[in-house]
């Protein structure tokens, strides 16, 4: 056998489970479809919960920090500033990011092919066989993590029901003054866009504009007319710019994510946050569970994919919670507007603890049921 795992995409999860498992002295090879560095459509906010699951090689991605970012509800009149001590987002541009953690990976003993497609994936009864252009893998176990569009899953025969929003995003040149206006913080939008939001990310010298919706029927290329609209609303004008259209998953597959030989993670899986869209974090933490669960069940199957599912139950949970929330503010506009009007303030200083992985969904929502009652409220 080539390797004992065969990890497709060198992403945040799948760079982060290969070097993982080569730490733990498995045998790994990282497959990545295109030469590294590679562009790759992404807002490039790393919220801290994310960052901290990152090797140290992150950092010289990192081309901004911010303790603080604000949120505007345009359709009614209210802004609100979340801000804390120490960073709660860094601003990365993903061709920089994902060659950082696939070379961390390689200096951790994992194999990187790349440029290297994967043309179709079969699993027999003892070993996974991998059809690659460099020619046939055989491995012990694959490890899907080629993201929302990636076609291991569908090869392996897992079944969809993911759910995937549009989005679309402009890298923009603009002059200095308007630079430097919208450089001071990360901004969010929501009201701007039915049933999704719009955020500026400031990055080295440009910034990464960008708008999404969770309304069924929209594509990315359908989003034009509103992102066109918000940056002539904040006085953005676009000396030169490059426009990119993709899709977020914000529902995991039915299936579930670990079976025989084979484990989904990441956006593969549809493991991104369905109030923010965010997947960086989720796409590194599902890589430490993928290689706790592979190295703690002994390569054996029926335990490797026993203890992912296991790992995976408390977040699946919590993606349900905020899938729920997510629908109550992006769907029901005069909800959320009451919502921010009684305990806006709250809700942004908790959606913060979540960001930095102090506060699960589920205590936000408690804490924000507290505030709304007048009661004091408690982290969890």
């Amino acid at each position: 056998m080539d390797c004992d795992v065969a990890v497709v995409g060198a992403g945040p999860a799948g760079a982060t489970a290969a070097r993982e498992l080569a730490r733990r002295g498995v045998r790994v090879v990282l497959l990545e479809r295109a030469a590294l560095p590679r562009y790759k459509t992404c807002g490039g906010g790393v919220v801290a919960r994310g960052l901290a699951l990152l090797p140290p090689d992150a950092d010289a991605a990192v081309e901004r920090r911010y303790a603080h970012a604000d949120l505007h509800l345009s359709d009614a009149g209210l802004a609100f500033r979340a801000a804390r001590a120490a960073p709660i987002v860094a601003m990365a541009m993903r061709d920089r990011l994902d060659e950082r953690l696939a070379q961390a990976a390689a200096r951790a003993g994992a194999e990187l092919r790349a440029p290297c497609p994967v043309r179709g994936v079969r699993v027999e009864r003892d070993r996974v066989r991998l059809d690659t252009e460099r020619g046939p893998l055989t491995a012990a176990f694959v490890i899907a993590a080629d993201g929302a569009t990636g076609a291991t899953a569908r090869q392996l025969g897992w079944p969809d029901g993911r759910v995937l929003i549009p989005a679309l995003e402009y890298e923009v040149q603009t002059d200095d003054a308007t630079f430097a206006r919208l450089a001071a913080a990360p901004r969010f939008d929501v009201g701007v866009v039915p049933a999704g939001y719009a955020w500026v990310f400031p990055k080295a010298a440009h910034l990464s504009v960008g708008v999404l919706s969770a309304r069924r029927g929209r594509s990315a290329a359908g989003l034009r007319p509103a992102i066109e609209g918000y940056l002539a609303t904040l006085g953005i004008v676009a000396l030169a710019h490059e426009r990119h259209g993709y899709v977020i998953p914000v529902r995991p597959r039915r299936a579930p994510l670990g079976r025989g030989r084979a484990l989904l993670l990441g956006d593969a899986a549809g493991l991104a946050d369905p109030v923010t869209a965010e997947g960086i974090s989720l796409a590194a933490w599902s890589g430490r569970a993928a290689a706790a669960a592979l190295a703690g069940g002994g390569l054996d199957p029926e335990r490797a994919a026993a203890r992912y599912r296991a790992a995976l139950r408390p977040l699946l949970a919590e993606l349900r919670l905020a899938r729920a929330l997510a629908g109550a503010l992006y769907r029901w506009p005069r909800a959320r507007h009451w919502l921010f009007r009684r305990a806006g303030q709250r809700f942004v200083d908790a959606m913060t603890d979540v960001f930095s992985g102090s506060r699960t969904y589920r205590g936000l929502l408690a804490g924000v049921a507290a505030a709304l009652a007048g009661r004091p409220s408690t982290r969890s």
